[in-house]
């Protein structure tokens, strides 16, 4: 296992002995340099030996752009939790997902069922898009598909909170009891306990695809693209956000009661959305799922309602 440390502002390499219980001879950094002063959104290495193949996987890390966007995850939901949700990205992306083929009926299995609630919960969003766009008249049918589409996201978030506990626990497994203590009130240090390199090459492509855009909320692009998504936004329609905000608040007030995933620091929620190009995730933590698990429904509605038309703005200036 190799640890990875991150901090979102310099620190001085031997004030970590206090802040974190950390030697400053066990800190390296790329070609094993070991700094005075450690940079901001840099990731460092941390042990008394490092092996060859810790040296790659900080070389690896350091050798990506966005190591920003690493950082202010890891910091925000947990470093068990990113390296969950980096490798659920990367099988997602693997599997087709964003393009609801073939392929994630065929593979869905190998992950839980996760890829087939997912495109289940795609589908749902675009029949009940249907309706709203077609202005059927009828409540009924309206209600009707507003409530399948809540029922798929209630199975989208079970396999989600399944695969989210089976990888993080199959991380503590592979990693042993061995930890370096880094005090949890940290608010500016970060650390990632990588078992492979399979690890390490999800986190790269993941921090190339995630943004964290605050409160608790990071959006990742898929970067697929799906046919009659793409074709209403060439026609001038601009439906996709109007349904991000419906999708959103529906789907977090749907989720009263969710169980809270205790995988490292964060309750955390997962939300697939249409933009102009494709497909998006969202995973949701802090205030809104807390919300959420007490029971607050309808506030959390409003909450969703409010900040979604932002939240999908700040994403297609992010994706463009």
């Amino acid at each position: 296992m190799s640890t990875i440390l991150l901090c979102n502002k310099p620190i001085k390499a031997d004030a970590l002995a206090s802040q974190c219980g950390i030697d400053s001879s066990m800190i390296f950094g790329a070609q094993c340099r070991q700094p005075s002063m450690l940079t901001a959104y840099t990731p460092y290495l941390i042990g008394s030996d490092p092996s060859n193949a810790a040296k790659s996987m900080v070389n690896q890390l350091t050798n990506t752009a966005k190591n920003r966007e690493l950082t202010n995850i890891a910091l925000s939901f947990g470093g068990d939790n990113t390296l969950a949700i980096a490798d659920i990205s990367a099988k997602l992306q693997a599997l087709g997902v964003g393009t609801m083929g073939a392929s994630t009926s065929f593979y869905g299995n190998r992950v839980g069922g996760f890829t087939d609630a997912v495109k289940n919960y795609q589908a749902a969003l675009m029949e009940y898009r249907h309706v709203i766009e077609t202005k059927v008249t009828s409540s009924t049918i309206k209600t009707a598909a507003k409530q399948k589409a809540m029922a798929a996201f209630q199975k989208m978030q079970q396999g989600f909170h399944h695969e989210l506990k089976a990888v993080t626990g199959a991380n503590k497994s592979a990693r042993g009891t061995r930890a370096t203590n880094i005090a949890r009130s940290s608010r500016n240090v970060a650390k990632l306990n990588i078992t492979s390199q399979i690890q390490t090459s999800n986190l790269v492509k993941f921090s190339q695809h995630a943004k964290l855009l605050g409160g608790g909320l990071a959006v990742i692009d898929f970067t697929s693209r799906v046919g009659n998504i793409h074709n209403s936004y060439k026609a001038g329609q601009n439906w996709e956000r109007e349904m991000f905000i419906e999708s959103s608040s529906f789907a977090l007030s749907a989720s009263t009661g969710i169980a809270a995933v205790n995988a490292g620091t964060a309750a955390l929620g997962f939300l697939m959305v249409a933009t102009p190009i494709g497909w998006v995730g969202l995973i949701i933590g802090g205030i809104a799922v807390v919300g959420v698990s007490a029971g607050a429904s309808m506030w959390v509605n409003d909450f969703a309602k409010e900040d979604a038309g932002d939240w999908y703005d700040n994403i297609m200036d992010w994706i463009n």
